[in-house]
């Protein structure tokens, strides 16, 4: 049943016994991060937290290596970066005023010319980093266990092959002691063929003959269709 109300009456509020939220109570702060997709060369860890901490309090770095490059005596190189501001508004702000921006500083230093290739990741958090860089290990680590198996299937063909080779030249030798007459054999027939597997280089090189070969033909039977 309605409850009466009289008039001039103040009506109760039922939200007086919920919890009064502060207006001094601070929110939570979280953190941001920014990618670099370019590295500058022989820059760092170190280098890299100097620069961006005039902005603003950085947390974690990690730079990827570079695997191809070799390691010098003027540092390493890395390929791409992730950045983790403590505050993500700072985060922001640093990727929309630095990309495509030029580095800068000493005009002596040898990244001054060089430009920023930065972007803020939006709901990216740091564990999503540790995961990805946990898949990429293990799918290397799966790889080289693939060549690895791949390099000892081979080299225990070729050891078979060795073995077999060497049996039949006991057999031959016995029945040549006994005059018995020996068919010429060829090595062939002894040895298992072992098929390697082609690399890029050999790929490209051979379809590159390939239409080569076909372009000769047509146009050898363009000739031949003219003379008849």
């Amino acid at each position: 049943m309605a409850e009466h109300i009289v008039p001039g009456e103040e009506i109760p509020n039922d939200d007086e016994h919920l919890p009064v939220k502060h207006q001094n109570e601070k929110k939570t702060i979280e953190a941001g991060i920014v990618y670099l997709s370019r590295i500058p060369p022989l820059m760092n860890v170190k280098k890299i937290r100097h620069i961006f901490s005039e902005f603003g309090e950085v947390d974690r770095i990690f730079l990827q290596p570079d695997e191809k490059a070799p390691n010098t005596k003027r540092g390493r190189s890395f390929t791409e970066g992730w950045i983790e501001f403590k505050n993500k508004k700072i985060a922001k702000n640093v990727a929309l005023s630095l990309n495509n921006s030029q580095i800068g500083g000493k005009k002596r230093s040898r990244w001054h010319d060089e430009l920023w290739n930065i972007k803020y990741l939006s709901r990216f958090k740091w564990g999503h980093l540790n995961e990805r860089l946990a898949y990429e290990k293990a799918v290397h680590q799966q790889r080289m266990r693939t060549e690895i198996s791949q390099v000892k299937r081979e080299a225990n063909f070729h050891m078979q092959n060795i073995e077999k080779k060497l049996k039949m030249k006991h057999i031959e030798e016995r029945k040549r002691k006994k005059g018995i007459t020996i068919p010429e054999e060829t090595e062939s027939k002894h040895f298992i063929n072992i098929r390697l597997k082609e690399t890029e280089e050999e790929i490209l090189e051979r379809k590159k003959q390939k239409l080569n070969d076909n372009v000769k033909n047509k146009k050898r039977e363009t000739k031949e269709n003219c003379f008849e």
